[in-house]
């Protein structure tokens, strides 16, 4: 029983070409928007910090160029009947302590993701297990609670890595210190606020890769400065490249931009358990104030998709162009006046500062002011601001969803919305809604599957946990001698394995 996930995008800007000799060695320095401070691919709920995670570990399976599962630490995988997976694992591959990987740590890895004492962000995704068999070194088999059609698609999620029992047990949950996995590069050392660095794993089980001996990953807060570093040479590589600066580095000969329109999407996390977001009027009321046009404009510079429903919209294959809101203000002051506030209301976002943050807060604050709801900005730091989310201490934060944390329709919806979701910061809880999603999984074709997804997205719609916004456009850029750099249409960077430098 195996399911083909389609999906159509257009992966832009391959830039090795088989005329130009690939070379090895070399050091990729790589700006991106923070330090790292959880080094557990299990726990980081981060995207930068699983992209980087990317390429320390490894899972059964990894998504490809078209975000279909690819083989990875499992050379394949067959449903024997619709509730039993059975993986067949690649001999002799080599932990970065020199120990072969089996199915046993297999079996702990998804152990671990499970274990509800582990604050892991995606164990939901992969909730159906019901148990595991290593039936000997190199075969796992998953049994399941129910059929799920998922499954395998939510195993490539970068968060589902495979990690060694010895590397993980004695120390705390999240760690802080180091990485240790099969995939091609090594964690070597990392210095708060200055680099974290990778090398080269000499014992990796595809042999043509890594090309480079290094990778450097260099924490740029500021956007401005990111660009400016990429610029001055100072950096080969960033990450996301700021939406302002796009068309001028298209401009500059030095440089290569790489991506486009993502699956990755941008909203407001509403907090439904406090006041007045308690009220679905209220709720919808803000869906209805927003111009998503002023959003794409002035929060990313243009470089945006409109979002007037939940966010799986074309050309992702469960997408859909049901359109549930509109600008109607009028609306909604008069869906405030139903829920008791003719006179409007007061709310404070919660904001940190990612670099979309200050943008994005201030056209939000905007649009609501011209329907009565006054916003109160209060910015922290990014991880104060993240763990207020988590822990429910907000009325309303700008959350970013990166592709690289779904490659299945599920994945982008269950751990955040579904009443036991992983991901579920907002304490939105609708019996109908699981219920409906849950159809999702246990249909056997994508014809039905998207049917219930559209079904179930309605539903969300209409409760309106999230105000949605925008699927935004992300874009890299990195200095001309930068070559088989591969934008993938989730944002996963696997393809640094595969990159060299021509100088």
């Amino acid at each position: 029983m195996g399911l083909a996930i389609a999906a159509v995008f257009v992966i832009t800007c391959i830039f090795a070409t088989q005329a130009t000799a690939q070379k090895s060695g070399g050091i990729l320095r790589l700006g991106g928007e923070r330090d790292v401070n959880d080094l557990d691919p299990h726990t980081t709920r981060v995207g930068w910090d699983i992209n980087i995670m990317q390429n320390v570990y490894s899972g059964l399976v990894r998504a490809g160029t078209d975000i279909q599962p690819r083989p990875d630490l499992a050379t394949s995988w067959k449903f024997t009947s619709p509730t039993r997976l059975e993986f067949t694992l690649r001999e002799g591959v080599k932990f970065h302590n020199g120990r072969e990987f089996t199915s046993a740590d297999a079996k702990y890895s998804l152990q671990r993701i499970l274990d509800p004492n582990v604050p892991a962000g995606y164990a939901s995704t992969i909730a159906s297990i019901d148990s595991i068999e290593t039936p000997s070194k190199y075969k796992l088999v998953l049994n399941l609670k129910r059929p799920d059609a998922a499954i395998v698609t939510n195993l490539s999620l970068p968060a589902m890595a495979m990690v060694a029992e010895e590397a993980v047990k004695p120390m705390p949950v999240g760690l802080k210190d180091g990485m240790m996995g099969t995939g091609p590069y090594m964690f070597k050392e990392q210095i708060k606020g200055q680099r974290l660095v990778l090398v080269k794993n000499p014992n990796y089980y595809d042999k043509s890769v890594p090309l480079l001996d290094e990778l450097h990953f260099v924490p740029l807060k500021d956007q401005t400065a990111r660009t400016n570093a990429l610029r001055a040479g100072q950096v080969d590589y960033i990450e996301p490249l700021p939406p302002k600066d796009v068309n001028a580095l298209r401009r500059d000969r030095r440089i290569k931009v790489t991506g486009g329109p993502n699956i990755s999407f941008v909203n407001i996390s509403l907090n439904v358990s406090k006041k007045p977001l308690d009220d679905v009027r209220v709720r919808q009321a803000m869906a209805y104030a927003i111009d998503r046009k002023e959003m794409v404009e002035k929060g990313f510079d243009g470089f945006a998709q409109p979002l007037w429903g939940p966010p799986l919209i074309p050309p992702y294959w469960a997408g859909n162009d049901d359109k549930y809101y509109s600008l109607d203000r009028d609306k909604a002051k008069k869906l405030l006046a139903e829920a008791g506030y003719p006179d409007g209301v007061d709310i404070v976002l919660r904001i940190g500062t990612t670099s979309y943050h200050a943008a994005f807060a201030a056209v939000v604050q905007s649009e609501l002011k011209k329907v009565g709801i006054r916003v109160e900005i209060k910015a922290s730091d990014s991880a104060t601001a993240q763990r207020d989310w988590r822990s429910g201490n907000f009325q309303m934060y700008p959350i970013r969803w990166w592709g690289s944390d779904f490659v299945d329709p599920d994945g982008a919806l269950s751990p955040l919305f579904t009443c036991k979701g992983s991901y579920n910061n907002s304490r939105f809880c609708d019996p109908e809604f699981d219920k409906l999603l849950a159809k999702g999984v246990v249909a056997t074709s994508i014809p039905e599957r998207k049917k219930a997804y559209q079904v179930a997205m309605k539903r969300l719609a209409e409760q309106q946990p999230w105000v949605f916004l925008v699927a935004f456009d992300r874009f890299q850029a990195m200095r001309d001698y930068v070559k088989g750099y591969t934008a993938f249409p989730n944002a996963s960077q696997y393809s640094f394995r595969e990159v060299w430098l021509d100088k």
